[in-house]
């Protein structure tokens, strides 16, 4: 049963990020422009000169984080109950795939940030009453670039820019630091789930994919987004790694497409042990990434030091005790 529950709850995130990158900006920009409401709807595109926002609520939980880095946290008066990082009492609201507009008029925000492509009545509703709604991509074309597009835009909204600067800086080194890893690429499938006995994967566009390119890992997936991968792309591609998602049932394994694999026969079979770090465009892929390369190439990356001295450490303990295994 928790196997079942497990699998839905991907199926939802996934949906959420498909509908969100698809039609989420056309159709905010189309009902900012009606009835001239008092919000404002804001992207990575808009100039957000004079406005600042010291009362926020994150529906997003990659903003969450990365306002929890930037040292502005302490304006989040209220979370989308997906958000894990940082650790909060913060009261949950409703999200996707409806938000509860007199929950949020309650608390009297700002503005509310979401990566989702919520209903054009709940979005208009916040508008009229006065609140700003900050969207952030977080389906196709969420690239790294994309992401610190939207540090900026989030320092700029919050007066901390200069913290902005140095996570973006910080993201930039990191990125060049894993360029330069000496190896050579293997093909991998990120098998996320599956469902009907179709694989839920990750191909071209999404922020997961650029994770693996970082990762000098070919991802058999090249159809674009979030989508079930057939057994015989599987078979042909004969991917030298897998990736398993958290819900991915072991016991699938042993069977058609994924035993015949490679990466089955050599057991370069590895789990994800924070699925937020793979389901959420923020800073803390980085942290991935230099999980990935480690557990596939035995090589420890030596990254840049963190900014921010935070109270919640933003790099797992999984990721820590890579330098306790190996000589840097």
């Amino acid at each position: 049963m928790n196997l079942e529950k497990n699998k839905r709850l991907i199926a939802i995130v996934i949906a959420v990020i498909v509908i969100g990158s698809a039609i989420g900006v056309v159709e905010y920009e189309r009902v900012s422009g009606s009835s001239a409401p008092k919000g404002k709807i804001i992207t990575v595109n808009s100039s957000v000169s004079g406005v600042h926002l010291s009362r926020i609520i994150s529906l997003d939980p990659a903003a969450s984080a990365t306002l929890y880095a930037l040292g502005a946290f302490k304006d989040v008066i209220g979370k989308g109950p997906y958000t894990t990082y940082p650790k909060s009492n913060l009261p949950n609201m409703t999200c996707y795939p409806d938000m509860s507009v007199e929950q949020i008029v309650n608390l009297s925000p700002d503005a509310v940030i979401s990566f989702n492509s919520y209903p054009s009545s709940e979005v208009q509703q916040l508008l009229n009453a006065g609140i700003n709604y900050v969207f952030l991509s977080a389906g196709l074309n969420s690239t790294f670039s994309q992401m610190m597009k939207q540090n900026t835009l989030l320092g700029e909204l919050t007066g901390t820019q200069k913290n902005a600067t140095l996570l973006n800086n910080w993201m930039s080194s990191s990125l060049n630091a894993f360029k330069n890893v000496s190896v050579t690429n293997k093909k991998l499938l990120y098998a996320m789930c599956v469902e009907n006995g179709a694989t839920w994967t990750t191909g071209t566009g999404t922020f997961v994919s650029s994770m693996f390119n970082y990762s000098h890992l070919d991802n058999i997936a090249t159809n674009p987004g979030f989508y079930e991968i057939s057994n015989e792309n599987v078979v042909n591609s004969n991917p030298q790694v897998l990736l398993l998602g958290a819900c991915f049932n072991t016991s699938d394994l042993s069977r058609q497409p994924f035993d015949s694999t490679g990466a089955y026969k050599n057991n370069t079979i590895y789990t994800v042990f924070n699925t937020n770090l793979f389901s959420e465009p923020n800073f803390r892929n980085i942290f991935a990434i230099e999980w990935i390369i480690y557990e596939v190439y035995h090589y420890t990356v030596k990254l840049p030091k963190f900014p921010f001295a935070l109270n919640y450490n933003p790099e797992p303990a999984q990721v820590q005790s890579i330098y306790e295994d190996v000589n840097v």
